[in-house]
């Protein structure tokens, strides 16, 4: 049976909104949701969310990529603290230990699966539409990424089914089926499957201000994944970005951006990211069939807002739209 999942952060500091840890889970139930998605860290989780989590979003870097295959040119930028954050670590060996200690600290809460960010953007074209690593190029990496962090588990399985995401940059977009037949030749475990983002893919189309006419056009692309792609999907992320307007101010005005400080850099990528990235929560009811053409056992209804109470409303108001499913 499918069930509707709320989006949360470990990182997040305003659960104080609700009362208190516990009276947010109390909420979050009271909502509807039959669990929550929980993005994690390097840290074991809060004990108060075992058996509400029903799956983990794992911490993602900013660029992974060019470390991994020897391009180490802005690594000297990145402070110690933050290189996790930025790519893992600053050699094979430092990325395959991150990841795996990742997934160990997000087992305390038996999580049924756990999602990959599937894609990468170099540190100096993340302000950028063009991109010269080709899709091919970064899902092989992440094969033999994720093919080396499985090896260092038992019988080379990781303890819950990792989940690839797609996202707008070189990697996983699902654009089509061929993200899949790559990663299906290339990965050497079992324990995997895929995350629909669909806000991602409207990104990745780059033409998205409307919100119905958007619907349809993720509805043809996804009409057309094989079945056994479909049978990989096991979990949709349900949210829209109609932000092809700030899209062609940024191609048609490209912004100057030099890496000369770290967080600096990375405080300028998150306010181009979210401006690209919307995370809203639809209001058409026509969404509802992205979910029951693909028939996921999960949804994610990942949407932002400035407060706990803005993304709780969010959440409420799309989950809505399946009352009558």
């Amino acid at each position: 049976m499918m069930e509707h999942l709320f989006s949360i952060s470990a990182y997040d500091f305003d659960l104080n909104e609700y009362g208190g840890m516990h009276d947010a889970i109390r909420k979050i139930r009271d909502s509807g949701a039959d669990g929550i998605e929980l993005l994690t860290g390097y840290f074991d989780p809060d004990t108060a969310f075992n058996g509400i989590v029903k799956g983990i979003h794992l911490p993602y870097a900013t660029d992974w990529y060019s470390p991994w295959i020897g391009d180490m040119r802005y690594i000297d930028t990145v402070e110690e603290e933050n290189i996790k954050y930025r790519s893992y670590g600053r050699n094979k060996n430092e990325m395959i230990k991150t990841i795996r200690k990742a997934i160990d600290h997000a087992s305390v809460l038996l999580p049924e699966y756990g999602v990959f960010h599937a894609s990468n953007t170099r540190m100096d074209e993340v302000m950028s539409f063009s991109h010269k690593d080709s899709d091919d190029d970064v899902l092989s990496a992440v094969a033999d990424l994720l093919n080396n962090v499985a090896k260092t588990f038992v019988n080379g399985e990781p303890p819950f089914k990792l989940l690839l995401e797609n996202l707008w940059w070189p990697g996983l977009t699902m654009k089509d089926d061929s993200g899949y037949r790559m990663l299906s030749e290339k990965l050497e475990f079992d324990n995997w499957g895929l995350c629909l983002d669909t806000g991602h893919l409207m990104n990745y189309l780059g033409h998205c201000r409307e919100e119905e006419k958007s619907i349809n056009d993720v509805l043809k692309i996804i009409s057309s994944y094989p079945r056994e792609m479909n049978e990989r999907i096991e979990l949709i992320h349900l949210h829209m970005s109609l932000s092809a307007d700030y899209t062609e101010r940024c191609v048609e005005h490209p912004v100057n951006f030099e890496i000369t400080n770290d967080n600096d850099m990375i405080s300028k990528a998150y306010e181009h990211v979210v401006n690209i990235d919307q995370h809203r929560p639809f209001t058409n009811k026509l969404c509802t069939k992205i979910v029951s053409l693909l028939k996921p056992n999960y949804v994610t209804h990942e949407i932002s807002g400035k407060t706990a109470n803005e993304r709780l409303k969010g959440f409420t108001e799309q989950l809505s739209l399946f009352s009558k499913m």
